[in-house]
């Protein structure tokens, strides 16, 4: 059995998706059609950068969800047997249209939307994030209680993603490298996955009510329960909660993994998720698949 995972927010670099509108009319026409519904050409920014707009959220969350749904179409018309879905925050956005949940349209413009209020929430609420390497699940648990910090991301068993107040960066750092922590501060505009998000959920919850959703043909492993989920409605709270709760993307892997998968095919830009996986279970398999030479080798 097969599992496909989709890539979130970091995965971008200026030429990503070229070489599937070059290769493929099926992912012509997902680029085509995004350009149409963000307003901008969002393909442009995919191919020729420049790359300090990739790294603006509003533009980076679509161009990473425009690929990887562009690199599915063409991934799909393999026939390959697919079991589980799941995606790394953002990723999970990607899952909607594989899932046959959401179309393009409605995908692309929740996406935009979630962009939006979360770089809203991130003026109102001003927060920055920590990668945390070294440290003990449990330890840091109880050190989050103690200085005041959220965990944002589990990615790994070896690394962990925080989500603190500008204010108190200093000394969660210094607190953190005492007990033995390798810290490493993210260049991100806000704490996401954490409380600070909620200006954010309150925004996409109104969005998300106005979206008809479908149940999904293929179980879509949330980030925040870290199980499978086919019901819209439980989807729809999934994605909304997911704002300000911690992305449990190890515990997702094992699950999926533990259900049987054999075969994890990465759909998208980079190999963040492939090396994540490493660190997870190095014994599970991982294909990367975004160009056209992937797809020759599939």
């Amino acid at each position: 059995m097969n599992a496909i995972i989709f890539p979130g927010q970091g995965a971008q670099y200026v030429g990503m998706g070229k070489s599937l509108y070059d290769n493929f009319s099926s992912a012509r026409s997902i680029f085509d059609r995004a350009d149409e519904v963000a307003g901008f050409e969002l393909s442009k920014k995919c191919f020729q950068g420049p790359e300090e707009d990739l790294k603006d959220t509003s533009v980076q969350q679509l161009a990473i969800l425009v690929v990887s749904l562009a690199a599915y179409e063409v991934f799909k018309d393999k026939g390959n047997d697919v079991g589980y879905l799941s995606g790394l925050s953002l990723g999970e956005y990607s899952c909607l249209y594989a899932a046959g949940v959401l179309g393009v349209d409605d995908v692309v413009a929740l996406v935009r939307e979630r962009a939006k209020a979360m770089a809203y929430a991130a003026s109102i609420n001003p927060a920055t994030m920590f990668a945390v390497m070294g440290i003990d699940r449990a330890l840091l648990k109880k050190k989050a209680n103690e200085l005041s910090f959220y965990i944002a991301n589990i990615n790994s068993p070896t690394q962990t993603v925080i989500s603190l107040k500008k204010e108190s960066s200093s000394q969660i750092k210094e607190a953190l490298e005492s007990a033995g922590a390798r810290v490493i501060e993210l260049s991100v505009s806000g704490g996401f996955h954490s409380p600070f998000m909620q200006p954010a959920k309150d925004r996409l919850e109104k969005v998300l009510a106005g979206l008809n959703f479908k149940d999904a043909s293929i179980p879509i492993v949330s980030n925040v329960t870290a199980s499978s989920h086919t019901n819209k409605d439980e989807i729809k709270a999934n994605l909304a909660e997911q704002l300000v709760s911690s992305v449990l993307w190890c515990d997702c892997a094992n699950f999926i993994r533990d259900k049987g998968a054999e075969n994890f095919f990465e759909v998208g830009p980079s190999k963040v998720l492939k090396g994540l996986m490493r660190k997870i279970d190095s014994k599970v398999k991982v294909v990367n698949v975004e160009k056209k030479e992937d797809f020759e080798q599939l």
